[in-house]
């Protein structure tokens, strides 16, 4: 074609798009994202500039699908792709391929440098590390009072241990300085009394998942320096599961999430008060073993050959008694011990709403108390009737009694009773015994 020769459009932009694909080709580009929006079709469009120019970029829908770095107006971002002109606009556009932002190569060394140098301090050390109460009364919460973690948290905590009394202290969690604040949280409630801050049994400092950048106040040296300092338990819970910072590593415990921090560091109700009934279940059964041990053995005494019956029942009765005696004390001692540790535990807890929890819990042992010893009481009653029934049975049958009534027991002289008159011919010595005393006799004529 000559050079006298117009162009179509066309050609003029097919020969532009040539020039650029072909000069610029397969790049790289750093800067700020300026208007963004995502199509129908799930392909990006936006702007990178600087503080002179900007171009047009787009993101396809199958590179935007594993893209981790949420695009948006004002992030710092470095791009690879390839620049081409789109002919239907005559516009020259970056088609990317790939998104990080921008800097994350070097907070990813300082992240790096700052972990080497605090671990050679001893910072990491799980010897410092301080073990959390099991039952804690109070804790002081370090996070924005805006959005859905601070909502979170509250929310598990009443659904969990809803006894615990939480306390906002608000801060900034995201930005330049936010690691000051942290920080100073940490140290007011290290010294709770002259700041005029309630006392807590631990400390959780949380916030939600983000970028590197966002999460960075985290991974500064005088947040971490202040949670080594800080006088109470420290619980980092901050981003998501897969997220880790310098915070982490520093406190006392790491949680993945901040509803998981909750969770890793109350008591569940629900379980509490399912080891109260089974507590109470096990003292119960517990007494039916030893009534029904006593039953069994009264039961033995009363069908063996008993020499002298009289007195051994009355041995095993003492021993009823004794059981009695030691069962009510024991299962009072035990009882006594419970309702002890509920109080103390709502004493430490001092809260309004637990200490409902654990009256109504104290009831319920008091009732199961009254229940038991009710319930030892008539059964040993009945054993104790049924003793001093067999007692009078014995008694009625005893020969003791029917010489008292008249009668009189008759043996010959080698002790064999006498049953009828012709076993004693005439001449037999014999023994008579009386209700009080025994005389001897000689048979004189034979009976018949």
């Amino acid at each position: 074609m000559s050079d006298r020769e117009p162009w179509s459009v066309t050609q003029l932009l097919s020969r532009l798009k040539f020039a650029v694909e072909s000069e610029v080709g397969e790049a790289r580009a750093v800067g700020e994202i300026g208007s963004c929006k995502v199509a129908g079709s799930g392909h990006v469009y936006f702007t990178l500039k600087d503080e002179t120019a900007q171009l047009a970029c787009v993101l396809y829908r199958y590179q935007a699908a594993s893209c981790r770095v949420q695009l948006r107006e004002g992030v710092r971002v470095e791009l690879s792709g390839r620049a081409t002109v789109w002919e239907g606009r005559g516009a020259l556009q970056f088609i990317v391929d790939h998104v990080r932002e921008a800097g994350v190569g070097s907070l990813q060394q300082q992240f790096e440098a700052l972990k080497r140098k605090l671990e050679s301090e001893g910072l990491f050390s799980a010897a410092r590390k301080r073990p959390l109460p099991r039952y804690p009364v109070s804790i002081g919460l370090v996070t924005s009072p805006t959005g859905a973690v601070i909502q979170d948290m509250r929310h598990r905590l009443e659904q969990r241990a809803p006894w615990v009394q939480a306390y906002l202290l608000p801060v900034q969690v995201q930005g330049k300085g936010a690691e000051l604040g942290l920080a100073r949280a940490l140290q007011m409630w290290s010294e709770a009394e002259r700041f005029g801050l309630p006392e807590v049994d631990f400390i959780i400092i949380a916030r939600g998942g983000g970028s590197l950048e966002d999460l960075w106040c985290f991974n500064e040296e005088v947040l971490a320096r202040a949670i080594a300092a800080c006088r109470v338990p420290v619980i980092s819970a901050v981003g998501h599961e897969t997220d880790f910072t310098i915070a982490d590593f520093v406190a006392d415990m790491r949680a993945p999430t901040p509803t998981a921090a909750i969770e890793l560091s109350t008591p569940d109700a629900a379980t509490l008060d399912a080891r109260l009934d089974q507590s109470a279940l096990a003292m119960r059964r517990h007494m039916e073993r030893v009534v029904e041990n006593a039953r069994l053995r009264l039961l033995a005494a009363e069908r063996g050959k008993l020499s002298r019956p009289l007195e051994l029942l009355a041995a095993y009765a003492q021993r009823v008694d004794v059981l009695e005696e030691e069962m009510l004390h024991g299962s009072h001692n035990r009882l006594q011990h419970a309702h002890h540790n509920l109080e103390m535990l709502a004493a430490r807890l001092g809260s309004g709403r637990l200490r409902a929890e654990m009256t109504r819990a104290s009831e319920r042992l008091n009732a199961a108390q009254r229940a038991l010893l009710l319930s030892s009481r008539a059964k040993v009653d009945q054993l104790s009737a049924a003793v001093r029934l067999r007692e009078e049975r014995l008694a009625a049958a005893s020969p003791q009694n029917a010489l008292k009534r008249g009668f009189a027991l008759v043996h010959k002289k080698d002790g064999t009773l006498l049953r009828r008159a012709q076993d004693a011919p005439a001449g037999t010595h014999l023994c008579v015994r009386l209700s009080e005393g025994e005389l001897a006799a000689e048979v004189m004529e034979p009976g018949e």
